[in-house]
Formats: structure tokens, C-alpha cells, sequence
């Protein structure tokens, strides 16, 4: 029984440890450029999200939009679900899911 109860308590640590969650938000990181194919280096530029189910016409599971300055490089570095959105909603475990995302 003494040595019962360490093993125990040491298998409840682990299951607490190893339990997943599912993500609050996605990186995403970009280079914006032009119609000419020229980093946009100055401004703001729009960023829309969307999640379809399914296929990459199905129905939108997720979507939200973020602005975005881009650095001199035109790199953008953002957080899909991290303001307005919210990935828990989205049931990652029933069948793929597609992301859109367009730039403005």
C-alpha cells in the first residue's frame, strides 16, 4: 500500500499534465506585397479569417477580421481568434477543416 500510493498520486500528476485543450488562437505570419509583387511596407492592411467545414467552400465555422501593420520587410505576424473570434468554437475533431484568408 506505501508504494501504492506514490504511483498513484504520480499517474494523477501526468493525467493533469497531459490533457489537451484546444487552442484560443493560430499564429500567422505573412509577407504583403503588391500587384507588382513589392513588399507593402507602410499602413495598415486588413486581414480576414475564415474557417470552412468540410471543403474550402463549406460552411463558415469561423471568421474575423484584424488589422495589421506590416514592418519594412512587409511581414505581418497575427493571431487568427485573438480578438472577436473564438477557435474553441470551432470542432476541430469532426472532419478537415479549410482556412481562407484574404488580405486587403
Amino acid at each position: 500500500m506505501k508504494k501504492f500510493l506514490p504511483v498513484l498520486l504520480m499517474i494523477l500528476v501526468f493525467c493533469g499534465w497531459a490533457s489537451a485543450q484546444a487552442p484560443q488562437s493560430m499564429n500567422y505570419q505573412a509577407v504583403v506585397r503588391n500587384a507588382t509583387g513589392q513588399p507593402v511596407t507602410s499602413g495598415t492592411v486588413s486581414v480576414r479569417f475564415t474557417i470552412h467545414d468540410g471543403s474550402a467552400t463549406g460552411t463558415t465555422v469561423f471568421q474575423e477580421v484584424q488589422a495589421a501593420n506590416p514592418n519594412q520587410f512587409g511581414l505581418i505576424n497575427l493571431q487568427a481568434g485573438s480578438t472577436g473570434g473564438n477557435l474553441a468554437t470551432v470542432n476541430s475533431g469532426n472532419g478537415p477543416k479549410f482556412l481562407q484568408v484574404e488580405i486587403d
